[in-house]
């Protein structure tokens, strides 16, 4: 059996990837920072003898080398963590700052090196999850667009280096993605602009010339597409309703 390990898989979209691959009759391993959290959620997999939890912070480089001690195999390693605050830019003090970095773009780069000999002998995949913040500039997510680009960047020159040992990396971009993630952005950006959510929502789908946000389970797919994939050519995707058109 495949082994896929997860972050941030307790909900959202690294619950609907987790729910994706346990379906596909992968082993997932759900790595997230609440334990309560993990454990609700493994119990309502499909086959949730086939996962593990790990409850662990991912902002720090100890919770990482903690994982890679408990976690000798896996076949593909899919980067979902990250929270990173929006708000306005003179509120957003380094700490904000460090913090987005550390749980998001720190936490993949370590992870990827942690497992990359497990990954290069089972010629296996990374799979990052960016945003579509990375080509899209916004003054109330300056944090997000940042991480997003840095981590776009990251998985293109790791796909340099995987090409060499035989490992796939790829990365994807949702756009407006119907989380709890997104609910907090637009409560934010609703103080900020003083305008209610359900409108701000309204006129940024106008704006993206979008119908409708994507649901997570969309984005779980197109992980999945990718992981059956067999050419193992770097692939830098956007599911955002086509507003962004390329992403390389």
């Amino acid at each position: 059996m495949k082994i896929a390990l997860i972050t941030g898989a307790s909900q959202g979209i690294g619950g609907a990837i987790a729910s994706e691959l346990n379906n596909r009759n992968i082993k997932v391993i759900l790595v997230s920072r609440s334990l309560k959290k993990l454990k609700i959620f493994q119990s309502n997999l499909k086959y949730p003898k086939n996962s593990l939890i790990i409850a662990k912070d991912l902002r720090s480089l100890s919770a990482c080398n903690s994982i890679g001690g408990k976690i000798k195999k896996i076949n593909y390693l899919i980067n979902v963590a990250g929270a990173t605050k929006g708000g306005k830019f003179l509120n957003l003090s380094d700490n904000i700052w460090d913090d987005g970095f550390n749980l998001k773009f720190k936490a993949a780069v370590r992870l990827s090196r942690i497992f990359w000999k497990t990954l290069k002998k089972n010629k296996g995949k990374v799979i990052n999850i960016g945003g579509g913040a990375a080509r899209n500039p916004s003054n109330t997510f300056m944090i997000g667009g940042a991480v997003n680009s840095a981590l776009n960047n990251f998985s293109k020159a790791l796909a340099m280096q995987g090409k060499l040992d035989k490992v796939s990396v790829s990365i994807i971009h949702p756009g407006m993605t119907l989380t709890r993630r997104l609910q907090k952005i637009l409560e934010t950006d609703s103080k900020i602009l003083k305008k209610s959510k359900k409108k701000i929502l309204m006129q940024r789908c106008k704006s993206d010339k979008i119908k409708r946000p994507t649901k997570p389970e969309e984005v779980a797919k197109l992980v999945y597409k990718l992981i059956k994939d067999r050419n193992s050519n770097y692939k830098n995707l956007s599911i955002d309703g086509g507003k962004v058109k390329n992403l390389n």
